[in-house]
């Protein structure tokens, strides 16, 4: 208990923090930035996008977000892949499903944080993209002229790494052995290098291209906060007619299914709520309302996770040189054949989160309905069996009291659930037909659950999940939500099998290689069946925030040539 208040009192500091700062120094809100870096710029669709990214801000006394959003969109902004991203010691690392159906051309990958959203579109990090669906003739043409995105060739990069391979000629299935050496160390914080990404792919998959964007007008209000504690989720409680906020409104949010819980937030002046949820991955179904279900009518109104607001980028022409064809033609074939042998060369072992526990543990008391004689009504199995709670009546109104040995359960209210989703009006519980019902779970003690005392907890268990035929109160909204992508997905295996073909595009993908104390790394991989002119393509960035890229190329032989 006392490490959530601790928590809690941070957020609140870090928020009036930065407030503060905005307010003392006029439009200029203290800024974070996104480095981004992908594996390659060319892609077939139904591929992975491997991304890596540095996260930096001026807060000082902070760190940055721990979430980090990203997306595969067209120039107009179009979204067609999303992921939420952990950030952890001001990293991340993942990727981005391309579609299968997705139409060919020049798309860009973006990254930024919540807290980035402040400052518009033109301050997120952005890499453009040519991906390739050679199952369809349509092609995403672009309008721009004079944007032209080409492969990078050649040792053009920087001379801040030394790159050395044991040969510059394999053979397919042989092991490669990499050396990586910073040529200009230095015993400056600023000038060190501990961690570069790592990618190695055919040559001419790659395109070294900047693109700046105008930069928004620094913003004297912050409307998204950094998310310092993971994945929240943001809005504002309004009345539907009026059209006015609501502060000081209890707001309810359940997890429903995998992962239950329960957490609930007052909203504040302006009528905005916030919620930091469990590191959860995938998508998991919520419930959303008001504590009172009263005569007011109110409008729940749920930020967008991801940006929606326009953005118009380079909407440039898709051209692939006779290189590009001809690399993209056989990463195509790798594709296709990965497909017909069903081969996945990501390594996975799935996480266990099926966890069907309650958030409150083991209760104290459970009352399994099926195991007593039949009763007409729920509120007569809450009266008539010696429990710890009882059913009473106050001014006309019906209400829940658990009985308890500690002095606190006689002025908190106990929490009462129906299917893990807080109802406040108990008449509409004692509705529910006691057939439907399963069991009864009894917390006979305070309970805290942020910064919320509660009487104990009464939480109503139906058989089917469906609340027992209750109606759930009217401002509430259901919401398939997305929380961290699971990067176990991610991860590229480069063990073979004997009469298996290796169909990788990517051969080696390291989002944050470590480098030792003087600033060196080795690492190794083996070489693919596709034969071919390879690129080992290291880049970093170094405690300036300067982006550092070195390349180094070997060729794959076919030993029947």
């Amino acid at each position: 208990m006392k490490n959530r208040l601790i928590i809690h009192i941070l957020f609140l500091i870090l928020a009036s923090a930065i407030v503060g700062e905005s307010q003392s120094i006029g439009t200029n809100l203290p800024e974070e930035k996104v480095s981004l870096i992908t594996d390659r710029t060319l892609y077939i669709a139904g591929e992975k996008i491997h991304i890596a990214a540095f996260v930096s801000n001026d807060f000082n006394r902070f760190e940055p977000g721990q979430v980090l959003y990203a997306e595969i969109i067209s120039s107009t902004g179009t979204s067609f892949s999303k992921s939420k991203l952990s950030v952890l010691n001001k990293e991340a690392s993942g990727c981005l499903e391309i579609p299968e159906d997705i139409v060919t051309g020049v798309y860009y990958v973006r990254a930024y944080t919540k807290y980035m959203r402040n400052f518009g579109p033109a301050g997120y990090a952005y890499i453009p993209v040519k991906i390739v669906n050679p199952l369809s003739d349509d092609v995403l043409n672009g309008s721009d002229n004079s944007v032209f995105i080409s492969p990078t060739q050649g040792h053009s990069f920087s001379d801040k790494f030394e790159i050395s391979t044991d040969k510059n000629e394999y053979a397919p299935r042989e092991s490669v052995n990499v050396g990586i050496t910073n040529l200009r160390l230095s015993s400056a914080a600023v000038d060190r290098v501990s961690k570069v990404s790592i990618s190695v792919i055919p040559e001419f998959a790659f395109s070294d291209f900047t693109l700046s964007l105008q930069a928004s007008d620094l913003k004297s209000a912050i409307t998204y906060y950094p998310e310092t504690r993971g994945v929240s989720l943001t809005g504002q409680l309004k009345e539907t007619v009026s059209g006015k906020t609501k502060p000081d409104n209890r707001i309810n949010l359940s997890i429903i299914g995998e992962g239950r819980d329960y957490m609930a937030t007052q909203t504040d002046t302006a009528g905005r709520f916030f919620f930091s949820l469990p590191a959860y991955t995938g998508r998991r179904d919520l419930f959303l309302c008001t504590a009172k279900d009263d005569s007011t009518l109110k409008q729940l109104l749920v930020d967008n996770d991801f940006c929606s607001l326009p953005v118009h980028l380079p909407a440039a022409q898709f051209n692939l040189s006779s290189e590009e064809r001809a690399t993209a033609y056989r990463m195509a074939l790798n594709v296709r054949i990965q497909h017909q042998f069903d081969k996945e060369t990501l390594q996975c072992p799935r996480p266990f989160e099926n966890d069907m526990r309650a958030f409150y543990g083991t209760p104290s008391d459970v009352i399994r309905l099926d195991n007593y004689v039949a009763l007409p009504t729920l509120e007569e199995y809450f009266n008539e069996l010696a429990g710890a709670v009882n059913v009473k009546k106050k001014n006309g109104h019906k209400y829940f009291k658990i009985l308890g040995t500690q002095p606190e359960m006689s002025y908190y209210d106990p929490l009462v659930l129906v299917d893990y989703v807080a109802i406040s009006n108990p008449d509409k519980i004692l509705t529910a037909t006691p057939t439907s019902i399963d069991r009864i779970e009894v917390i006979k003690v305070p309970y805290v659950k942020g910064d919320i005392t509660y009487g104990g907890i009464v939480s109503i268990i139906s058989k089917k999940g469906d609340f027992g035929g209750i109606d759930l109160p009217a401002s509430g909204i259901f919401i398939n939500y997305l929380f961290l992508s699971d990067t176990c997905r991610c991860k590229i295996s480069d063990k073979t099998i004997k009469d298996m073909p290796d169909t990788r595009n990517t051969l080696y993908w390291n989002a944050e290689f470590a480098l030792d104390d003087k600033e060196k790394g080795n690492f190794s991989f083996s070489t693919p069946d596709t034969p071919g002119r390879y690129v080992i393509v290291v880049r970093g960035v170094d405690g300036k925030g300067a982006e550092i890229k070195q390349d180094w190329i070997f060729e794959v032989k076919d030993n029947k040539q």
